[in-house]
């Protein structure tokens, strides 16, 4: 439409949106004559659109002539002049475009501008609605306006587009989460502010309430802090409001909340708005903040937006609201001040004999509650902390090792529990910089300590008795989870039987302890891909090993590689290595010390000889020395090292050359290690042979013990060994070996498979090592037979069982009890007829019903209704690398018409079950 002006002001960029018209028409260059005020007109020589402009005021017909005069073909000239047609005549409008004068109009601009056949009324009726005209013609940018959809300029386009251009605010869908995002930015308020002084207040008063109605039910607290320029703020206030909306509040909280809305009008305007708009609006902020915290790609820009966050709390004085939001930082502290607090309750009940079961649920609700906060899915070092005292708290809670339990099965419960205590309690010792914290901290420290001192004493009481009365030989000691080796014994009865059948990588880790052993074994089988097998046919566990006494290099080493007790260095053990694999078992064998590891040519990942041994197909047998670990007890911080496989000096290249090579690894240890906590004892003693072994002189106390007999490789066969971990009797170091501890003793046996087909000997395929009481407070029961109901079991092939399709998830014994009862939810979930039409539905599947009975059992009993994958694997009784299709089937029969039964959370880890619609969906009480 064209709005009738008499001498009204012009800009420059009007100006240039009226040649750009005159160009729609087919002119190239000329002369345009404009009605306007000439007294708010520069002149000025600008170029447009690569041409020249020449802007000339002309106050007369006098003026218009002489303007004329510089008028330059190819070139335009723009004449604004407050004379009519009819002042300036037929003779001079002849010189001009059109041969009339034109008159600005924006509204007419701006549908040229966006290719529009109209304009909708929404976006003319404004108050100031020529400003805002002009304001949009000002604000076109370079490569100009996008064209209007369906012909017609409507206000949310035009205003998309100026968000787009000028406020960095851009998306297919513009709304409330959208809006915040946009604000968390830094550019976000300034660039408002731009909007504002560059092309007035009609433009940004609309901008405003157009972005404030994209914020849906979150519009009017949106439109009162962008009117009051708060931009930054949107979130940080939204996630305050969003504490204060919390569910669940109690009586006093209510009250906080309360009176905090009242302070809240400052902000906000009164009245207040709605609380269904203030939820909206806190929900659209903790969901910007958490997408934020999550990318992990803005570090500084989300601690500044949570500080500010709490700021605002503070100043509503509703800062212990906090405790309910799951995004602010001081929310989480609060609910780890909880959890301290909890876990204080728990060990003081424990020390004075009382029941702890309330304390249980307490602190695992607590844990529940701060794990489900966002920024404890980041490496929060106070987090972390706290998960290895919540796991401590379980392993105090579960039963001590029987007073009667012989040295076999101390051993076995050192590698299958112990081991993951020590690197909790390292975890826990290490600590958290904040005071109202470490004091929880160190009491869970001192009550797990005192409990592994107990077990210590305990097995090295069953140790010296064993150690005494061998003297015939034996080779192992007896357990229920398979035999625990003498470790003189490992290369002659496991090792070199493996070797002539397959070739094999033997890998010597010096000094690892089953508490270092349990993490590199999580990183090689986790995120490289090997497979950990049983190192026998009927072994169900992790295999261990007895070190021989004192537990150090000079002798363990020796006879694990000469295979027989002895005594020595390097020279003794390469003569008799070769004695034993070469003469007696007939086999070709390479044994790989320090110096021919660490010989590299330059640019080489991997020494050449360590190499072409791993290669070459008639080595049967290759065995490598690596000593980072018993090197880190000198030289480094044992506490602190998280043991992968990078962490290893050589450890990565050697397993993926073996991987390459097909071989099958076995590893183990010489000895394990205690580590230097700095609050032990140095003991002297008239004669030592470590810092934690001495001669049999003076008396023995209680934190030792006396040892005798053939494995005792001291001169006169009888030493005195340190027990509890803090005794010394040398120099102070990072970490000790030489005594009778389990950690220093018990060492780890472990296979280790490529590939899942890789599989020569046989081996069964282990599921995860890792205790229960590590992931979740539960013991879960396996059951042993099928329940009624329930689909055959498919019985694996002798041959290779770890790559029949058929028997995918029927792999592994049953060790532990049925668990379950006639009316655990498992059970009636596989009784109903839902379920059965599912089964009927779905055809033959490989999972059992045992197994979908045990999966719902101990979802349903674990705090939070979840549970890790390691412990998924351990409950269906699969290996780790099968946990994934076994979940798949087991979302199959239970996720009825594709409804999240059970789900796999965000973190890829964490399995959950949605126990209500469990139990709607399959009509069970």
């Amino acid at each position: 439409m064209t709005v009738a002006m008499a001498a009204s002001t012009v800009s420059q960029s009007m100006l240039f949106e009226m040649i750009d018209m005159v160009r729609s028409k087919g002119y190239e260059h000329g002369v345009v004559g404009v009605l306007a005020d000439p007294g708010h007109v520069v002149q000025a020589d600008v170029e447009h659109r690569g041409q020249k402009v020449r802007v000339r005021p002309a106050e007369s017909a006098l003026a218009v002539r002489e303007a004329l005069r510089e008028n330059v073909i190819g070139d335009w000239l723009v004449i604004v002049t407050n004379s009519t047609d009819a002042d300036l005549g037929s003779g001079i409008l002849s010189h001009v475009i059109g041969h009339r004068l034109r008159r600005p109009d924006p509204w007419e601009a701006i549908r040229q501008a966006f290719s529009a056949t109209g304009i909708s009324a929404n976006l003319m009726n404004h108050p100031g609605r020529r400003d805002l005209a002009a304001a949009l013609v000002a604000a076109k940018p370079a490569d100009g306006w996008p064209a209007a959809p369906a012909g017609v300029l409507t206000r949310g386009h035009a205003m998309s587009s100026v968000a787009r251009a000028h406020l960095g605010l851009a998306g297919e869908i513009v709304d409330a989460v959208t809006v915040l995002s946009w604000s968390v930015r830094p550019d976000a308020g300034p660039a408002l502010n731009s909007l504002r002084s560059s092309y007035g207040d009609a433009l940004a008063n609309v901008m405003v309430d157009w972005i404030a109605s994209r914020a849906g039910a979150s519009e009017e607290p949106v439109r009162k802090l962008l009117e009051a320029g708060s931009v930054g703020d949107l979130v940080p206030l939204g996630l305050a409001v969003s504490a204060m909306n919390a569910e669940g509040l109690t009586t006093e909280e209510l009250q906080t909340a309360q009176l905090a809305r009242v302070r809240l009008e400052q902000q906000l305007g009164k009245p207040l708005p709605l609380r269904e708009a203030l939820g909206a609006y806190g929900a659209a902020a903790a969901a910007v903040a958490g997408e934020l915290v999550q990318s992990e790609r803005h570090g500084v820009q989300i601690s500044r937006l949570l500080k500010r966050a709490d700021e605002h709390l503070i100043d509503l004085e509703a800062a212990p609201l906090a405790v309910h939001s799951d995004i602010l930082r001081s929310g989480l502290r609060q609910r780890l001040v909880l959890l301290a607090d909890a876990l204080l309750r728990g060990v003081a009940l424990a020390q004075a004999g009382q029941p702890t079961d309330e304390a249980s649920a307490v602190i695992e609700s607590g844990w529940v509650s701060c794990q489900r906060h966002v920024l404890a899915r980041t490496s929060s070092r106070e987090v972390s902390a706290f998960g290895s005292a919540v796991r401590l708290w379980r392993w105090l809670a579960s039963p001590d090792v029987d007073g009667d339990a012989d040295l076999g099965a101390r051993a076995r419960a050192h590698i299958n529990d112990g081991a993951w205590a020590d690197n909790a309690i390292n975890d826990v010792y290490t600590g958290v910089d904040d005071k109202g914290l470490s004091t929880a901290l160190n009491a869970l420290f001192v009550a797990a300590t005192e409990r592994r001192d107990r077990e210590e004493r305990a097995f090295a009481a069953q140790l010296a008795v064993v150690t005494d009365q061998d003297s015939d030989g034996e080779m192992s000691v007896s357990s229920v989870d398979g035999p625990v080796w003498n470790l003189e014994a490992v290369l002659e009865r496991v090792v070199i039987p493996a070797a002539k059948r397959t070739r094999v990588l033997f890998l010597v880790m010096d000094g690892m302890s089953a508490a270092a052993a349990t993490e590199i074994v999580a990183d090689l089988t986790e995120t490289s891909g090997w497979v950990e097998a049983g190192a026998t046919a009927d072994t169900k566990r992790r295999g261990a090993a007895l070190a021989v006494l004192p537990s150090l290099t000079e002798f363990s080493r020796a006879s694990l590689l000469c295979g027989t007790l002895t005594r020595g260095g390097q020279d003794v053990e390469r003569t008799g290595y070769a004695a034993l694999t070469e003469k007696s078992a007939k086999i070709n064998a390479r044994l790989f010390h320090k110096k021919g590891i660490d010989t590299t040519q330059p640019g080489a990942l991997l020494a050449g000889g360590v190499g072409a041994a791993i290669d070459d197909i008639d080595t049967q047998l290759v065995t490598v020395v690596l000593n980072t670990i018993d090197d880190a007890l000198d030289r480094s911080d044992p506490v602190r090292t998280t043991w992968t496989a990078d962490a290893v000096k050589h450890l990565s290249p050697i397993l993926a050359r073996a991987r390459d090579a097909g071989r099958t690894v076995v590893m183990t240890a010489d000895h394990g290690h205690v580590v230097e906590r700095r609050g032990g004892t140095q003991r002297s003693a008239s004669e030592i042979t470590s810092g934690r072994s001495r001669d049999m002189s003076p008396p023995v106390q209680d934190d030792e013990v006396a040892v005798s007999g053939r494995r005792v490789l001291t001169d006169d066969h009888q030493a005195v060994l340190a027990v509890s971990e803090g005794l010394r009797y040398g120099p102070l170091k990072a970490g000790y070996h030489g005594g009778a501890s389990a950690q220093e003793v018990v060492v780890p046996l472990i296979v280790l498979l490529p590939e899942p087909e890789v599989n020569d000997l046989d081996l069964p395929p282990l599921s995860p090592q890792t205790p229960t009481w590590w992931s979740m407070a539960e013991r879960i029961n396996v059951p042993v037979q099928p329940v009624i109901g329930a689909q055959p079991s498919m019985k694996p092939s002798k041959k290779k069982p770890a790559v029949q399709d058929s028997s995918l998830f029927d792999d592994q014994p049953r060790e532990n009890e049925i668990g379950t009862t006639a009316t655990s939810l498992g059970l009636r979930v596989v009784a109903s007829a839902v379920y059965a039409e599912q089964r009927n539905l779905l055809g033959r599947l490989a999972i059992r019903d045992d197994q979908a009975v045990s999966i719902i059992d101990a979802l349903a009993g674990a705090t939070g209704l979840r549970l890790p994958r390691a412990v998924v694997a351990t409950v269906l009784g699969v290996p780790a690398f099968r946990v994934d299709g076994a979940l798949s089937q087991v979302r199959q029969l239970l996720n009825i018409e594709g409804y999240n039964v059970v789900r796999v959370d965000s973190d890829g880890q964490t399995v959950i079950l949605d126990e209500q619609l469990l139990r709607d969906q399959f009509e069970v009480p």
